[in-house]
């Protein structure tokens, strides 16, 4: 009998306004749920982060070490 009694729920609906770059719907999610993360998990975050950006740096230092030795030669050569 209290599932004939029980209230039915509202459900919200949201309107579009086109002011939004990206899907808004799944945001504002409470954090009760998830414990926070400790110092292992956030070294271990920064750790492979730091791993997955290391070949683009290298890349990244190679370019201006060599844009820096074409000028270097181009200057001691111009005198």
């Amino acid at each position: 009998m209290s599932g004939k009694n029980k209230k039915k729920k509202n459900k919200v609906k949201y309107i579009d306004d086109g002011r939004t770059v990206a899907d808004m719907s799944g945001v504002g999610g409470s954090r009760k749920n998830r414990p926070p993360s400790g110092l292992r998990e956030q070294w271990k975050t920064y750790k492979n982060s730091v791993k997955m950006m290391f070949v683009p740096m290298l890349v990244t230092l190679a370019g201006i070490t060599v844009i820096f030795g074409i000028i270097y030669l181009i200057l001691t050569l111009a005198e």
